[in-house]
Parts: C-alpha cells; structure tokens; sequence
C-alpha cells in the first residue's frame, strides 16, 4: 500500500528567526515510487568515457557517492531509497569529445532517478540534464545527481528544468572538489511546473572551486523553492553563486544562498547575488543570504536586487509601439536567453529556447 511521508527538506545550515518560516520547507512524497524513465542521448564515446555499474566497483572507495552530502539534506534519502544509480566516470587526464546529455522524464506514478558523476584526476567532463514531460500521465519526479572532483578535474553540469504545469520535482544535487578541482553549475528553470531545488557543494582541496549559475521564470502559481550551500573547508577555495529571475502572476519564490567557512579555510572567498523582476501585485518573494564564518582570513560578499519596470524602461518600449505586457516578457527572455547560450548541447539549447516561447508572449525575438 502506497503511503505519504512528511519530510522537511532544503534546511538552512543555521537557524533563522522561525517567524520568517525560511529555515526549511515540507515535502510530501509517496513511499513506493518507481523508477523515473532516463534516456541517454548519442554521443561520441570512447576511452575517455564509461559508465555503469563496472565504473562504480572500479572506485577505490564504493561508499564514496554514499558520504556526498545534497541539498536537500539526508531526509530526502528516503526518496532514492529503492533508486539503482546511473555512473558515469571520465578517465584521469581526458576530456570526452562531445557533453554526456540525459533527457529525463516522469511515469504514471510518482518516480526517481539518481545520476553519480566521477571526474578523475586531470580530466574533464559536462553532463547535460534535461527534465521534461513527455506525456499528459506523468506524475511528480525526484533526481538526484551526485559528483566528485578529483584532483585537478573538473565538472560542469547544465540542468534544464521545463515540467507539466501540475508537476512537481525535486532535484537534489550534492558535489565533493578535491584539490584544485572545479564544478560548474547552469540551473534554467522555464516557467512550468513546481520545483524544489536543492545544491550543496563541500570544497575539501586547497583551491577547490565552484561556480553557479541559475536563471528563472516562475508565474502563475508555481512555487521555486532554492536552497543553495557551499562549504568552504580547505584553504584558498573560492565559490561564486548568482541568481537571476522574474516572478508573474501569483508565483512564489524561495532562495537560500548560504557561503559556510570551516575553521581552517584560510584564504577563501565567496560571493552570493540574486537579481530577482517582480511583474505581479501577488507574487511572493523571499530571499535570504546567509554568510556563516569561523574563520579570521576570509572573503564572504552577498547582496540582492530586487524590484519591477522602472518608468524610463517602460516609456523607452513605448516610444517603440511595445506595450507594457510585450516589454515584460521582452526583459524576461533576455534574462534567461543569457543563460540558454552558454548551454553546452544544441538539442537542449533549442529545447530550451521553445519552453521560452511557449510560456512568453512575445515572438519577435
């Protein structure tokens, strides 16, 4: 028999006033999901590249994807409980020819998927996920991507994220850099669906790195609940996470950023923004930058922006025969146009572009 579990999720690494109801959110999920439907796409692979359930037996240490923290947190486990991983490894010191892109899609049923990435020394790797609906049936969807840096390598992951209207997804990421290491995050959330996003990255080696990109539309009713942590553990590491969207309608809208310097992070630096367009009298934004330090010779930087159409920005459309509605969606698209081209894959940056046009209502672009 099918049952509901109650989790909480995306929790802050430090409590807030509890009054502000930003130091976690509610989760619902059933108890007996099944497996979400995963399609690798064609791409030139060779030595550099492998994958599966060999790739996992081969690491050092088989439990090393089982101690990667996400940012969720542990109580979304239960989740991927019954979830069997895909791997994916790229060799020491080579960098496949083309992006590994996945294209993800729900059931009938509730469903998850999990996806580990390993990044041997010296080598190079840029995973591609794409969510989205393929048919009227499917149900809500959870993944979770895990990834190790390993010395001098470095991960970048694009994640396209265009849902049905009614459908919720959890995506849960969580990343370990060793030294010298690099992950780069691109997060592109298109106006359809109700997400709840969660990222934490531990930076273990001196001068590990990470980078952080995320772009959205939320409108309607929709929720986007953020919840983004970076550890900052080993000496000189640097993280930059920006954020950059508008809100319409009634959407609802939650981000954390949290930068955390360990004792013994010495020399580290981060920085954390969010720029956020309000174009709705009803929507709902919360924003709460978090520096946590317990270190002397650091660097933490946040801050946010956050308003709707200035004046002068609306009489400079107007002059031109565009009308406030056209001028909105004019802004909004070239917001997350910045991102779409910086998408590794053409399929997905197409199919990126496409959610945009279906969800604005200019087409002149």
């Amino acid at each position: 028999m099918k049952e509901t579990v109650n989790i909480k999720i995306n929790q802050l690494p430090s409590k807030t006033w509890h009054w502000l109801k930003l130091n976690e959110t509610n989760f619902a999920w059933t108890d007996e999901a099944q497996d979400c439907t995963i399609v690798k796409k064609e791409s030139t692979e060779n030595e550099a590249l492998s994958g599966g359930k060999e790739t996992a037996e081969a690491l050092a240490d088989i439990k090393a994807f089982e101690a990667v923290e996400t940012g969720a947190g542990r109580q979304a486990d239960c989740v991927f409980k019954a979830v069997a991983p895909e791997r994916i490894t790229a060799a020491a010191g080579r960098e496949p020819e083309n992006p590994v892109v996945y294209e993800i899609s729900g059931t009938d049923t509730a469903s998850a998927g999990m996806l580990d990435i390993y990044a041997e020394e010296n080598s190079r790797i840029t995973v591609v996920e794409r969510f989205t609906k393929k048919s009227p049936e499917e149900k809500n969807m959870a993944f979770r991507t895990r990834m190790i840096a390993a010395k001098n390598s470095k991960i970048r992951l694009v994640q396209v994220i265009a849902l049905g209207e009614e459908q919720t997804l959890l995506s849960d990421t969580g990343c370990v850099c060793d030294e010298n290491a690099q992950v780069e995050l691109l997060q592109l959330f298109i106006g359809k669906g109700h997400v709840y996003n969660g990222v934490r990255t531990d930076l273990k080696g001196e001068r590990a790195d990470f980078q952080a990109q995320t772009g959205y539309l939320v409108q309607n009713t929709q929720l986007l609940d953020i919840n983004y942590i970076v550890n900052h553990i080993g000496k000189k590491t640097t993280s930059n996470v920006t954020a950059d969207g508008t809100l319409k309608d009634a959407a609802h809208k939650v981000f954390r950023g949290s930068i955390d310097f360990k004792r013994g992070a010495s020399g580290a630096k981060g920085t954390e923004s969010e720029q956020v367009l309000l174009l709705g009298d009803d929507v709902i934004n919360q924003t709460i930058p978090l520096i946590l330090c317990a270190e002397e010779d650091v660097e933490g930087n946040h801050g946010a922006a956050i308003g709707e159409l200035d004046e002068e920005t609306l009489l400079y459309f107007a002059a031109r025969g565009i009308d406030k509605k056209h001028a909105e969606d004019i802004m909004t698209r070239a917001k997350l146009e910045l991102l779409t081209h910086k998408i590794d894959d053409e399929e997905t940056k197409e199919f990126a572009e496409e959610q945009l046009s279906e969800v604005l209502t200019d087409d002149s672009l």
